[in-house]
């Protein structure tokens, strides 16, 4: 009994096939890769066209926002020049005052819901630099308008006179009330 598999061509126990066979199997393998191949390559590939037409109406919800409460008689918006900008109780300091107002635009967004007036309450980081650093809403009337966005875009822009203590500037904490109120119409 032979152990190493059936025979080959030339009467020697081989291990599987013959080298012919081989080559022949390799050879068709590599003609199919071919004729895919060049199948492919020429094939036109074409996908169907397909009309949508979209019947649907974009709706905007609107959510009912109550006025705004008329505010106090006396309370404005920032002034340029505050009623005191030292400290009777702390000689040498200087407290923060407006070099360049917050000078908000009126959101489209409140515009758009015939909402005339609104009021930002912000407290923000005054910093040695002049500038206002973060910001933090306290309190919008009425809410979901835009007025709260359109209060902190403007304060980007806005400079203060920093908080200085014998002539050093320091970073500090303002808290001011930016109050909107749609212009007239010509």
């Amino acid at each position: 009994m032979a152990t190493g598999g059936p025979e080959t061509s030339g009467g020697r126990p081989g291990r599987g096939l013959d080298a012919a066979v081989w080559a022949l199997v390799i050879a068709a393998l590599i003609g199919l890769a071919a004729a895919i191949a060049w199948y492919l390559s020429n094939a036109a590939f074409t996908f169907p066209e397909i009309a949508f037409e979209d019947d649907s109406v974009d709706l905007e919800v609107l959510i009912p926002v109550a006025p705004a409460p008329e505010p106090p008689a006396g309370d404005l918006p920032p002034s340029g020049e505050p009623a005191a900008t030292r400290d009777p109780d702390l000689p040498g300091v200087t407290l923060p005052k407006w070099t360049r107002l917050p000078a908000p635009l009126f959101p489209a967004l409140a515009q758009s819901r015939g909402i005339e007036r609104g009021e930002v309450q912000l407290v923000c980081e005054a910093l040695a630099s002049g500038e206002l650093g973060a910001c933090e809403v306290l309190r919008e009337s009425p809410s979901g308008a835009g007025f709260a966005e359109a209060a902190l875009d403007a304060a980007r822009d806005a400079r203060v006179e920093p908080y200085s203590i014998d002539g050093f500037r320091t970073d500090s904490r303002i808290a001011y009330t930016v109050h909107f109120r749609m212009a007239p119409e010509p």
